[in-house]
């Protein structure tokens, strides 16, 4: 017997230790981000933590709203809801502006609300490339995927945010990991800013 639960307790077990772990590379303003590598690309993933004064309506709000993400997203200077099928789908058309000599980028976003509990919901976030024509004054990010975590703690919100893409191009990966942090930390100070 004490064979068989060994057996079980290696094969239940071993997938979680070899998964790689989340780093912390940034702790200021009470917001946490992480970072992993990813076996299957040279990019890293992040993760960001944050607990706000708040109703999760409010954050989810402010989340699928496509019209306004541009106002508080790292380097965004235009966005626009693309359709809203159901009530917990969202398309959303977001463009970025990149310092020279780069290209700008734009993305295409699809968004799936679903609630968990009653104190919690979930985003889930894909792209959706192919669902919007693209435009000539930006590469298309084709491939990035995470999700928001938002869990009402009496009046506070806990907001968990993961996600891991590639920014298209020929950007060295070296140099996106060096900026990782970046985007998501100024995202959650303006999010904070918006909630608060």
């Amino acid at each position: 017997m004490k064979i068989y639960i060994a057996i079980l307790s290696f094969l239940f077990f071993t997938p979680i230790f070899a998964q790689k772990e989340w780093k912390l590379k940034k702790d200021k303003n009470d917001i946490k981000i992480y970072t992993k590598s990813i076996d299957s690309s040279k990019i890293k993933a992040y993760k960001v933590e944050m607990t706000v004064k708040s109703v999760i309506d409010s954050v989810r709000n402010i989340i699928v709203d496509g019209d306004q993400l541009h106002v508080w997203n790292y380097k965004a200077i235009d966005s626009k809801l693309l359709d809203n099928p159901t009530e917990g789908e969202y398309l959303i058309w977001m463009a970025l502006d990149l310092p020279w000599p780069l290209r700008n980028r734009d993305v295409v976003i699809s968004l799936k609300v679903r609630r968990i509990t009653k104190d919690a919901l979930r985003i889930d976030i894909m792209a959706a490339s192919d669902k919007y024509e693209e435009k000539e004054d930006y590469l298309r990010i084709t491939y990035f995927e995470g999700y928001w975590l938002l869990e009402q703690l009496d009046d506070e919100v806990k907001i968990i945010h993961q996600m891991h893409g590639d920014p298209s191009g020929n950007l060295p990966s070296w140099f996106v990991n060096s900026t990782i942090t970046r985007a998501p930390y100024h995202n959650f100070l303006a999010l904070k800013e918006k909630l608060q």
